[in-house]
């Protein structure tokens, strides 16, 4: 799943490739079948990130303006293409015509990307974004650290969304790996205990983002950048690795083996992507 850095690195991509005005926006439904927004006259896009969440920014020049919060799920990312070969891309789930004769496509498969339009999504709780609202994002881990969900593992406190929004499972293991700390300790003590933590939260990110991000199974970099920096930064199918109450994969250095709840597996890490 795209997480923090990616969504950013999209949202790049998105003003890069936004430089002239739009003449229509489409839904794509199943099938590649495209239906119209409701817009009448030709707009700007602009885009900007929040944790996990793209947040699009329709504007026109007679003052109207219009939300659309995007997730990008499992696999979703961006292309710019000609609009006459926009039906090449597989699973499109919203297609945006610019006057050049070119077209910005979401485009995803199966748990792929969804979006919101006119408000934002309900039900997820999301917490501010730590790479751009540091002291909000740490105040808000903080002051509740006696909630119960504290009491999990921090490799998994690490995953929760309404306070670590936009950490997902590479950057946890890469986080836990440079803050040197013990992955099976509750939240609340590793946090108390190492208030670093939080300061990685927001550097380890910004690092991914300084290092192109990852390249995932089922995402690229859609600005197709080198990642063999990232491949030897990141800590990921590397050590040892087991799979945690959420059924997700972590990664952690060998030294935390003996202090593990739950079953490692019996693979050995090979050098691949994230």
């Amino acid at each position: 799943m795209p997480e923090l850095t990616e969504v950013k690195i999209m949202s790049d991509f998105i003003n890069q490739n936004s430089k002239h005005r739009f003449n229509k926006a489409w839904h794509v439904e199943k099938g590649n079948n495209p239906k119209p927004f409701e817009w009448e006259h030709k707009f700007n896009v602009s885009a900007d990130s929040s944790g996990k969440e793209l947040l699009l920014n329709f504007y026109n020049r007679v003052g109207q303006e219009l939300k659309i919060w995007v997730f990008m799920g499992m696999n979703g990312n961006w292309k710019y293409v000609p609009t006459n070969e926009w039906n090449q891309t597989k699973f499109v789930r919203m297609r945006l015509d610019d006057e050049s004769g070119n077209s910005l496509l979401l485009y995803g498969g199966f748990m792929g990307p969804k979006y919101s339009v006119g408000k934002p999504f309900t039900g997820t709780k999301r917490g501010p974004d730590p790479t751009k609202e540091f002291e909000k994002f740490k105040s808000n881990v903080l002051n509740n650290l006696d909630k119960k969900v504290f009491d999990k593992p921090l490799c998994e406190v690490l995953l929760n969304q309404e306070y670590f929004n936009g950490i997902g499972n590479y950057l946890r293991s890469t986080i836990i790996h440079y803050g040197g700390v013990n992955p099976f300790d509750s939240g609340r003590k590793s946090l108390s205990e190492n208030p670093h933590i939080l300061d990685l939260c927001r550097d380890i990110p910004l690092k991914s983002y300084q290092l192109n991000g990852g390249q995932l199974r089922d995402w690229s970099n859609p600005f197709d950048n080198d990642s063999k920096e990232f491949e030897e930064w990141v800590y990921y199918q590397k050590g040892l690795s087991c799979k945690d109450k959420g059924g997700r994969t972590f990664w952690f250095e060998e030294k935390w083996k003996d202090l593990c709840p739950y079953k490692i597996n019996q693979k050995k890490s090979g050098k691949s992507k994230v």
